[in-house]
């Protein structure tokens, strides 16, 4: 597992392709951008194929199997994988199915976590995703596995905090997004907060993330990908992604 890091993180949703190893082309910009900011701990979520793929499953020899171990040897990166959970639909088997297939790839190239993406949090599920978290936890080294939960927005249930390392409270577009609609207080601490916006400037909104990071927020990705049009943010790397982890890192 990674070095612990002070301050505000980056939380990138690494939903691309890599390329063939070991030139991992299109994490190539992330990764010496990860090297030339040590200060900045990332937070890394792998995505083969909506998931870990087939259950019991590695990733792909190709691939994954010699570009993760890239970003594992960074002392300031965890890398965790993505289950979806359908708002608490998906059945436990399932979901379980997904994290023991991310925690049964080779220790070379192994995560350290889940994000559970798809996350309704209603009191009357908080016992659903409780059991998801344990499993994830257990599933992962000295029963410490990383996890994060993704509503997309402020939780109904400040229990949730109590199972999750971060909580996603806000996923927006950039232009419908204000800090004020966060709630932060002692029962929903803004350290296990994270905000994922898109459709952003090309130019990272230095006031925003100042703002951001001042407020101690857990860890923040910005990115001028879009969702407009039916489009999908996360195909691709922010256009500044090396000006936007500088401006987090000064500020943190």
């Amino acid at each position: 597992m990674a070095a612990a890091v002070a301050g505000t993180g980056v939380l990138v949703p690494l939903y691309i392709f890599p390329g063939q190893s070991p030139q991992c082309t299109a994490w190539a910009s992330l990764l010496n951008v990860i090297s030339a900011n040590p200060s900045v701990p990332f937070i890394i979520i792998i995505n083969p194929n909506s998931g870990p793929g087939a259950v019991g499953s590695q990733p792909d020899s190709s691939s994954y199997q010699g570009c993760v171990p890239q970003l594992k040897s960074q002392p300031n990166v965890r890398t965790i994988g993505y289950v979806f959970t359908e708002y608490g639909s998906r059945s436990q088997s399932d979901v379980d199915a997904d994290v023991s297939t991310y925690a049964g790839w080779d220790s070379a190239y192994r995560l350290d976590g889940i994000f559970f993406d798809q996350v309704e949090t209603t009191s009357d599920l908080l016992s659903t995703y409780t059991a998801f978290v344990n499993t994830a936890r257990q599933s992962f080294d000295d029963s410490n596995g990383f996890v994060i939960l993704n509503p997309g927005t402020n939780v109904q249930d400040d229990g949730f905090f109590s199972i999750a390392d971060q909580i996603v409270t806000a996923e927006d577009f950039y232009s419908d997004f204000s800090p004020s609609q966060l709630s932060l207080g002692s029962s929903t601490p803004t350290a296990k907060q994270a905000v994922i916006l898109h459709d952003a400037p090309s130019s990272p909104p230095i006031s925003l993330i100042d703002q951001l990071v001042t407020d101690g927020i857990g860890s923040l990705y910005i990115t001028d990908d879009t969702q407009a049009n039916g489009g999908n943010p996360y195909d691709s790397l922010p256009s500044d992604l090396s000006s936007f982890v500088a401006t987090v890192g000064a500020d943190s």
